[in-house]
């Protein structure tokens, strides 16, 4: 495990002879600030730099606050705004759409994008497209036939700038920063949790908790790690890695991505292994300079749980494996899925994006 010293010194031996391209979708609060943050810092500004949000206003203050090259250190560089709401995949569809046509390439594209709903334990319904709110911002979003909203961000939107990036030699690595390393299982039935949501709810320690918001929580994760496996099988050459936070105190307020089984367990661990953000982007930020290509699982200080490489002949095979915990026949530390739950939920998210 890095300390931070490590991890901050990783980071600081970051100096590209190109100017980098670095998308950060929820890059305007909490951890994907901080990493944006950091990367400019980083960089001296000397970068392309992307967030994509909701908040314009947030978004242009953090920008001012990024560090600018003066004149005789180059051009090329940016730091701009996107406005998008990443519930909806056809605005996050607009969004990629227009990103492809404007850039050559992307080196790192980080996904931290969540919101009041993905967090609630309470709430749980529908987006006005008919995805679960839960994983409508935590999985779908980033969407397979544009890139779902972590799916839709990946695949045919950027995956082409991510390969370009490549072929000039240059990094290029997708990070979704959610829930790595906690083992929860891919289903093989109610994937779009359309019966949970049929259900009650129910009592925990005098609070109302809704079984779907739950499950909505804990798939979010595991259909990520099943998000990273199935791209990095497509894109071999390309780094693709789902890590954990931890837990976060963003602006005040904590940040713990959907696995607060009890109020109790919250009170424990704010107590005892809450960091600040911009400790926290740290962390992140020396996991994302750390990775040629493959699939990554990663935990909250960027230590690799498990990784692997996928051979020239893996799509032959992809479905087969019905083993938990196993990827392409190599067993995975922290992974939930399977190759055919994984091969399951590709044809699920396939179905329900292509009818919006």
């Amino acid at each position: 495990m890095p300390t931070l010293q490590v991890a901050e010194a990783s980071n600081a031996a970051f100096s590209p002879t190109y100017i980098p391209i670095a998308v950060f979708a929820g890059g305007t609060s909490g951890v994907g600030q901080a990493m944006a943050e950091a990367f400019a810092r980083q960089t001296n500004g000397l970068a392309h730099i992307i967030l994509i949000g909701r908040n314009a206003e947030v978004a242009q203050t953090i920008l001012a606050s990024f560090p600018k090259p003066a004149p005789s250190e180059g051009d090329g560089w940016a730091h701009e705004f996107v406005q998008c709401e990443a519930t909806s995949m056809k605005a996050v569809r607009a969004v990629c759409a227009a990103l492809r046509t404007r850039l050559e390439r992307i080196n790192f594209l980080v996904l931290t994008a969540s919101g009041p709903k993905a967090n609630s334990m309470v709430e749980c319904g529908e987006t006005p497209e008919g995805l679960d709110n839960h994983l409508a911002m935590r999985y779908t979003s980033p969407e397979l036939d544009t890139s779902t909203s972590r799916v839709t961000c990946t695949q045919k939107s950027y995956s082409p700038l991510l390969a370009r990036a490549r072929e000039y030699g240059q990094p290029a690595h997708v990070m979704t920063i959610l829930g790595a390393g906690l083992g929860f299982k891919i289903p093989s039935d109610d994937l779009g949790l359309a019966a949970a949501r049929a259900g009650t709810v129910k009592m925990l320690q005098g609070a109302v908790i809704s079984t779907a918001a739950m499950k909505g929580m804990m798939r979010g994760a595991a259909y990520n790690d099943g998000l990273v496996a199935w791209f990095a099988a497509q894109h071999p050459d390309i780094a693709f890695t789902h890590i954990y936070p931890g837990q976060v105190a963003t602006a005040g307020k904590l940040f713990y991505p959907g696995w607060l089984l009890t109020p109790l367990a919250w009170i424990v661990g704010y107590l005892r292994h809450v960091i600040p953000q911009d400790e926290c982007a740290q962390y992140m930020l020396h996991a994302l300079l750390d990775a040629e290509h493959g699939v990554f699982i990663r935990d909250n200080h960027g230590d690799v749980l498990s990784s692997h490489v996928f051979p020239p002949d893996h799509q032959a095979r992809f479905a087969d494996d019905s083993r938990v915990g196993f990827l392409d026949g190599v067993p995975m530390k922290g992974y939930g899925g399977s190759d055919a739950t994984v091969a399951g939920l590709i044809d699920y998210t396939e179905r329900a994006l292509s009818t919006i």
